[in-house]
């Protein structure tokens, strides 16, 4: 298989020189990445590398987003049953750990509530399983959250020496978030049990808005990727605020419905797809139903416009990191 690569003259004054590689017939089309498109008469046979930036023309830009997403399917696949062994491996309580922090979380706020520290309102179903419910809810929501600079900053030395369709890191990701909530959430089981809490028709629709609001968390974190990657400071203010941003989501106690504390349910984006996910799962009925749904429609635009600033970021940060 023997592959030739020549550098066209520039035809004009400005042009840039493309480099064209020539493939025999034979040749595997190559793993498409940022800049690269077919060209010529047998787009199959020839490859132009351009200085033009992607961004010019998104419509292609999006399709070879989701071309490298179906090419890099089975690297993801591989490398998230590495993570995922790895993870456990060395570890005495395996699959424990998995378990703990939305247990944990959940003893400290009840412990709280029963010193009166403060009140959870009427939620209609016992409060340990409400709190358990909207910890486990909201620790999917922070997994996806900080999955793309947590991904970003764990495969740097991949990513700069290896070309690969880095969406496929995202994959990744994205599969080890949805893996530990569906770990979590084999906890209501015994919760639904012991707490005797009655199981509706509407726990079918749950995975619509649960889906929604870990897409809206990892959008979010790759709209914050490029300069967290840059700047350490993101990830630490990151830390800082996590702890108030959970104080104001109604997970803990029932979602104010007065002015000025009704407006967290449409400011917060982590607020109305996790109180339509836990009514769905929990109550059987909800007065979240409206703004959920422009939530979880308005994810699909918003992770696109996400993947559009990692697709495009991702060759400045290998070049910083090379420098």
């Amino acid at each position: 298989m023997e592959t030739e690569f020549e550098k066209s003259k520039p035809s004009g004054k400005g042009e840039q020189p493309i480099a064209v590689a020539r493939r025999t017939p034979e040749t595997s089309q190559d793993v498409n990445s940022d800049g690269i498109k077919a060209s010529g008469q047998d787009s199959a046979n020839v490859t132009t590398y351009s200085a033009q930036s992607s961004i010019r023309n998104p419509f292609q830009l999006i399709q070879d987003i989701f071309a490298d997403f179906w090419l890099g399917r089975e690297l993801a696949w591989r490398l998230f049953l590495r993570n995922i062994r790895g993870l456990y491996r060395q570890t005495l309580l395996g699959l424990f750990w998995a378990f703990l922090p939305p247990i944990a979380n959940t003893a400290i706020w009840i412990f709280l509530r029963q010193a009166n520290v403060f009140s959870m309102g009427d939620t209609q179903v016992d409060g340990t399983v409400y709190i358990l419910t909207g910890m486990i809810l909201w620790q999917a929501f922070i997994d996806a959250f900080q999955m793309p600079l947590a991904m970003f900053n764990k495969n740097r030395n991949l990513i700069s020496k290896l070309n690969f369709p880095r969406e496929s890191l995202l994959l990744v990701g994205v599969g080890e978030v949805l893996f530990d909530l569906l770990i979590r959430l084999l906890l209501l089981i015994p919760a639904f049990l012991i707490f005797q809490v009655p199981v509706h028709a509407t726990v079918f629709y749950a995975p619509i808005a649960i889906l929604g609001l870990v897409l809206i968390g990892a959008s979010l974190g790759l709209l914050l990727m490029p300069i967290g990657s840059l700047y350490q400071d993101v990830g630490r203010f990151i830390s800082m605020v996590l702890p108030f941003w959970m104080i104001i989501t109604p997970i803990i106690y029932v979602p104010l419905t007065t002015f000025p504390g009704s407006l967290l349910n449409w400011v917060n984006p982590a607020s109305p797809l996790l109180l339509l996910a836990r009514d769905w799962l929990l109550i059987g009925t909800t007065d979240h139903l409206a703004i959920g749904l422009i939530f979880a429609a308005a994810a699909i635009p918003i992770s696109l416009i996400a993947l559009v600033v990692y697709r495009v970021s991702i060759p400045v940060l290998i070049e910083r990191m090379t420098a």
